[in-house]
């Protein structure tokens, strides 16, 4: 009996292994010199690259009246960490079945709360 144990034990893990191996491989990889926090990681594997994420809304309203993407790196003078997603956004479920629950434009409320706390976008050096 304990050896059938054993035996699923094992078999269980290399499944569980194996998974990871095949979930590595295609889920696109994002450069180890930018640091993501957890949900960010997780909403570009399928959403895709961060820059090409900020290309498509550089067109965006902020609340300020400013055109300008809010999708930016933290600092914003370098690369070095990309914002958590639903910091701004709401997590649909996954998979998405009913894409009337898709990741909806939100405003910038982080934004000002975090660090613009002026009420605009522009660089912090600006008044500090």
């Amino acid at each position: 009996m304990k050896r059938k144990t054993v035996f699923c034990l094992l078999a269980v893990s290399l499944l569980f292994f194996l998974a990871l191996a095949v979930f590595a491989v295609a889920v696109p990889q994002i450069p180890n010199t930018i640091e993501t926090k957890g949900v960010a990681k997780k909403c570009l594997a399928c959403h895709g690259d961060y820059d090409k994420l900020a290309e498509k809304t550089s067109e965006y309203k902020a609340s300020s009246g400013e055109t300008v993407t809010p999708h930016q790196y933290i600092p914003h003078a370098e690369k070095i960490q990309i914002p958590d997603c639903t910091e701004c956004h709401e997590a649909h479920p996954i998979p998405l079945e009913d894409k009337s629950k898709a990741v909806k434009p939100t405003n910038t409320d982080w934004c000002y709360g975090s660090c613009h706390h002026s009420g605009n976008l522009q660089p912090c050096k600006g008044c500090h």
